[in-house]
């Protein structure tokens, strides 16, 4: 399994801030007909205390059932066991091999561990023991460094429009690039962010989010979530559409109007709000699991569906003192792991069985 730069993460945690044991409900649910399960017995797994982590930013789940923690702040990554154990720590700051100066996103597959640099724009690879293996470069033009790892040799980026197209394929080893899926808009090029504010306050899409993705690789497929537009697309990994599904949740529509009123806010001229329903998205047994936007008098969801991208089961995370930025699940053990980047802090809860 595979997921897809240090503004990036500010942009979307100061939108946060701005933003505002399970069992099983009836009450509250936020879709028409769909089950809804509350989490709200959630245990402390690590923190700074515990483990020394000041800015864990993206958690992921190893084959063998440890956790992968990566940490910008120290650009080091961290596997603990079950029980809360670090067996190593690997990456570092720098400029040499597998080092980095602002890791901002974690990745894993089968046989590797990928640690993406958004200042410098490189890839560190690592075997799942912590040892480095190679690193190489990457170009996301003049766009955010958000990149998700297709293998050694290539990877995903968004194309914001160019060629028509939502998805960009750069295969290393053969010196090619493959766009595909549909864009929303036309190919966007860096203007006037004023004249992007004034349509979000009209209450319209910015042209420069149109065509903003969320990415996961996993299983040979490409998962793509529209961010502005909550829709949900699976692709093969030579970029054919298999299926395209809206999530409808209704508290998109709070999302929405709460980011149209802090563009009408004088803090954010010379700026835009940043718009997106999503925060975080990972494939579990072929089933993706979207991390929803806080916003608000809402409890912060985590979004399942089923292999063919239909709305299965909303989990409401009843919480007040934390805001989740990023998760994984272990479906071996059942496990939920979530990160509240801003206390430092990774919570766990059993899921339903």
């Amino acid at each position: 399994m595979l997921r897809q730069n240090h503004c990036l993460f500010l942009s979307v945690f100061l939108g946060i801030m701005f933003l505002s044991s399970c069992e099983r409900t009836d009450n509250e649910n936020p879709t028409n007909n769909r089950e809804s399960i509350v989490i709200e017995n959630l245990e402390l797994f690590s923190d700074f205390d515990r483990h020394g982590l000041v800015r864990p930013v993206q958690i992921e789940t190893l084959p063998n059932g440890n956790v992968a923690v990566l940490d910008n702040q120290t650009n080091k990554v961290h596997i603990l066991d079950i029980n809360g154990k670090i067996i190593t720590s690997f990456g570092g700051e720098g400029r040499g091999p597998c080092e980095s100066l602002s890791a901002m996103q974690l990745q894993i597959s089968d046989e590797a561990i990928y640690v993406v640099d958004s200042n410098q724009r490189r890839i560190n690879q690592f075997n799942h023991e912590g040892g480095c293996v190679q690193s190489f470069n990457f170009d996301t033009g003049i766009f955010r460094s958000y990149v998700t790892v297709k293998d050694s040799e290539s990877y995903f980026t968004m194309s914001m429009g160019k060629n028509g197209a939502l998805v960009r394929l750069v295969d290393l080893h053969g010196d090619s690039t493959y766009y595909f899926g549909e864009a929303m808009g036309k190919e966007y090029r860096p203007g006037d962010l004023e004249v992007e504010r004034r349509t979000l306050q009209r209450g319209g899409i910015p042209d420069l989010m149109k065509n903003e993705i969320t990415k996961y690789f996993s299983d040979d497929h490409l998962y793509v979530f529209l961010n502005v537009y909550s829709r949900l697309q699976k692709y093969t990994e030579q970029g054919d559409l298999l299926w395209d599904q809206e999530i409808d949740m209704p508290v998109n529509e709070a999302i929405f109007e709460k980011v149209v009123e802090r563009a009408h806010e004088p803090e954010s001229q010379g700026g835009v709000p940043v718009l997106r329903y999503i925060l975080s998205m990972k494939v579990v047994d072929d089933q993706p699991y979207l991390l929803w936007y806080p916003v608000d008098d809402y409890p912060q969801h985590l979004v399942k569906t089923n292999k063919d991208g239909d709305l299965e089961t909303i989990f409401d995370i009843r919480n007040d003192e934390f805001v989740f930025f990023d998760f994984t699940l272990d479906s071996r053990n059942n496990i939920l792991y979530l990160i509240d980047s801003e206390t430092s802090q990774i919570y766990r809860t059993k899921m339903p069985a």
